[in-house]
């Protein structure tokens, strides 16, 4: 039996064509390399738990959705979808092949507008090098697009599955429900497993050229690991806590190793055998903040708890060993915001080495009891960001969100950050996001530039050294790395405010102390802590004499990794070059040291000993 294409499809699988054509995808000249998907199920997991903030009601089969709730339905193949799976390893899925249809009994209503989802057709298509999947309805209008895939190939009971997608809203969907920001917000997590045919004599466990010797560790000291974040897709609302209020977002995230090394990818509580190192089940872990920009000064809002990864989809590689549990040479990762959203991966961040990006599973949230296996979840608010909205009506503000994925032995943390800028606005009791351009590096460079000119700013970048900086790699990795940045602002004649902003990337110890050298002869009328949470009861506290206002950390509230505090002064002194000082803690090589950035009182004024570091 043939099925016809509308007019909107064909045009959509012409533009699949030519993008394959433009990425320089043909079909193998081996056919054994051409595997074929047959019928099989799809699973959406919909986000009826905060759709209807937006007003949105989803009905499935009579019943109203209100929960984040898994529905699961039929797919049969109209034709075959075409995978391309050298040595049994997926790589690519043909552009012009395949026609998959599902019925999903599936309603949105929003005020007196409804669309129904009911016969959809499912056709393949690729973003950026990565696979994805077209939902469509039976008049060829896009309904929604699911990205984000973690695509494996089961060879030996011949499937094919496409996990934890990122179901996205489409253009026409947000047009028919008369809510037109919703364009590429997700509203589901998805997942597609197919039936595979494999060809006879198909290469089922082969091994490509150049895996014989690997996979060659970080540890192993031949190769050093560079991971880099290139894309964060979506900043994406995920709900409202209903005790505080407080509404939680998550990004999605894209990356790439850059290097030569083959980085773990190792689940937490599973083990990989080729992975000699201890502890077993490493891997890497994504963090993001938000902050603002206002009133003179970059504030962090807002943070995360830490996502563990637990599958690479190895991508658009420059060599792939067949394992998704190693991100190999070139290869890119992906995952979706709502797969940053669960509980099952959700943990603190405390309880890592964010220096080396190392974590014990025995003791942790996950373990408390050292079982050996995960005991503990996060359920749906526990180690998520979750921020006031009254944060987000502040006028003359601009908002950030950033992310970082923490990487074992990455020699250059600053390529495996970014940033979107985003503009929060309420609709009903819900909230978009609208992101902005991704841009790869540390956001705190949007308020004072790395290679800043001004006179009346300064941004410096500290390295605190290996305690062992003879060793071989990766024994010499840095303790951490800080930013400190400055703007003083002339608030009336011979009055001058001092904002500093200082940044903790990845020094696990934490710092305790801040002091700001002032000339002792100085009039100091205002002074500012700025901190993440609202609690006054764990600022910094803070005195002055012997030539400094000094800022001292509470129990319980030190300046912890990722994280950014805000120290200010406002005094009748001019900025010159000066120095801070700040305190690493008492168990530290170095329990303090000095750095070079604007300040109110001249090196000749102070009164301690310069101990410096290295300022970029």
């Amino acid at each position: 039996m043939t099925h016809p294409r509308s007019p909107v499809l064909r045009w959509i699988l012409a533009l699949c064509l030519v993008a394959a054509a433009q990425s320089g995808q043909a079909e193998p000249p081996d056919p054994k390399q051409v595997w074929r998907t047959d019928g099989g199920r799809m699973t959406l997991e919909i986000r009826g738990d905060f759709l209807p903030d937006f007003g949105i009601e989803v009905v499935h089969r009579g019943e109203p959705v209100a929960s984040r709730k898994r529905l699961h339905f039929t797919v049969e193949q109209i034709e075959a979808i075409r995978i391309h799976a050298p040595w049994g390893i997926f790589h690519s899925i043909f552009q012009d092949s395949g026609r998959l249809t599902a019925n999903t009994d599936l309603v949105l209503r929003r005020g007196e507008r409804e669309l129904r989802l009911d016969r959809i057709q499912i056709i393949p298509g690729e973003r950026d090098g990565h696979a994805l999947f077209l939902a469509m309805d039976a008049e060829g209008n896009h309904l929604f697009t699911m990205s984000h895939l973690h695509v494996e190939l089961e060879t030996e009971t011949s499937g094919f599955s496409a996990a934890n997608a990122e179901v996205e809203a489409s253009a026409y969907l947000a047009e028919q429900l008369d809510l037109p920001q919703m364009a590429g917000m997700p509203i589901a997590l998805g997942w597609l497993d197919l039936d595979l045919s494999i060809p006879e004599g198909a290469e089922l466990a082969g091994t490509p050229p150049g895996c014989t010797e690997r996979p060659i560790w970080p540890q192993d000291g031949q190769f050093e690991a560079d991971v880099t974040l290139i894309g964060m897709g979506n900043v994406a609302y995920q709900g409202i806590q209903p005790r505080t209020g407080r509404i939680k977002t998550a990004p999605s995230a894209t990356l790439k190793n850059e290097s030569q090394a083959d980085i773990p990818w190792i689940g937490h509580f599973t083990q990989l055998a080729s992975y000699p190192y201890m502890p077993e089940d490493q891997h890497p872990f994504l963090v993001w903040n938000i902050y603002k920009i206002a009133d003179g000064r970059m504030e962090m809002l807002a943070a995360s708890g830490a996502k563990h990864a637990f599958f690479t989809v190895n991508q658009q590689c420059d060599l792939n060993c067949n394992n998704n549990h190693v991100l190999w040479p070139g290869c890119e990762d992906t995952y979706s915001s709502g797969n940053n959203d669960t509980s099952t991966y959700q943990g603190p961040r405390d309880e890592i080495e964010a220096s080396v990006g190392r974590w014990e599973n025995c003791g942790s949230f996950f373990d408390p009891e050292c079982t050996g296996g995960q005991t503990d979840f996060s359920g749906q608010w526990l180690n998520r960001l979750l921020i006031d909205p009254d944060e987000f009506q502040q006028p003359d503000t601009q908002y950030f969100m950033d992310a970082w994925y923490v990487i074992q032995y990455d020699t250059n943390i600053w390529n495996g950050m970014g940033f979107r800028p985003i503009d929060p606005t309420p609709s009903g009791s819900g909230w978009f996001m609208n992101p902005g351009t991704f841009s790869q590096g540390p956001v705190i460079s949007q308020w004072v530039a790395e290679n800043n000119t001004d006179p009346m700013a300064d941004h410096d970048v500290i390295i605190i050294p290996s305690e062992t900086p003879a060793a071989d790699y990766p024994d010499n990795m840095p303790q951490g790395h800080l930013r400190l940045l400055v703007k003083v602002t002339e608030t009336q004649p011979g009055r001058y405010r001092y904002n500093y902003a200082l940044q903790n990337y990845d020094f696990d110890r934490a710092l305790d102390g801040f002091k700001i050298a002032v000339p002792t002869d100085a009039a100091i009328t205002d002074i500012h802590f700025g901190d993440v949470d609202d609690n006054p009861n764990n600022d910094w506290v803070t005195t002055v004499g012997n030539g400094f206002v000094s800022f001292r950390a509470v129990e319980g509230n030190r300046l912890g990794w990722f994280t950014l505090f805000n120290f200010e002064i406002e005094i009748d002194a001019a900025p010159v070059d000066s120095q801070v000082r700040l305190d690493l803690g008492q168990d530290a090589v170095q329990p303090e040291l000095s750095v070079e950035t604007l300040g109110p009182a001249s090196g000749s004024e102070l009164l301690f000993e310069d101990r410096f570091i290295d300022v970029y």
